[in-house]
């Protein structure tokens, strides 16, 4: 069990790191020639940036708002944790097909799968928290 939530755990720290470094990424200016206009709205709005909330004079937050940070990385953590349980199943399904009538291989099999299955119920759970919380602020 240790080595599933070892496993588990490398998962959101990888999930996480990636994240970060995207969002890092997005928001990394490009030198052009905006950069010697004094307009500094006019000219983060010129470009691929020009549909976003922010230039369209939305109140919407960015952080928390309808399609904000906070939702957007708790739908990817979600798909990932998700993803990860579902190769969990799988693991478990195999480790129970090759237990060969051992019944404390096809117990450690069976508590792998209801491991899996809870925190999937989990995974869900929190996401719908979340989206349901988001929308109503």
């Amino acid at each position: 069990m240790k080595r599933y939530l070892s496993a588990l755990l490398l998962a959101v720290v990888l999930a996480l790191t990636l994240t970060a470094g995207a969002v890092s990424r997005a928001s990394a200016a490009t030198p052009d020639a905006c950069s010697k206009s004094t307009n500094v709205l006019s000219c983060a709005c010129s470009g691929s940036a020009s549909g976003s909330d922010a230039c369209s004079g939305s109140t919407s937050d960015p952080i928390s708002g309808q399609n904000g940070v906070l939702k957007r990385v708790s739908l990817v953590l979600a798909t990932i944790a998700g993803v990860a349980a579902i190769i969990v199943i799988i693991v478990g399904g195999i480790m129970y097909i090759t237990s060969a009538g051992d019944a404390s291989k096809a117990a450690s099999a069976r508590n792998t799968i209801i491991g899996a299955v809870v925190g999937l119920v989990i995974i869900a759970a929190a996401e719908t928290i979340i989206v349901f919380v988001v929308n109503k602020v």
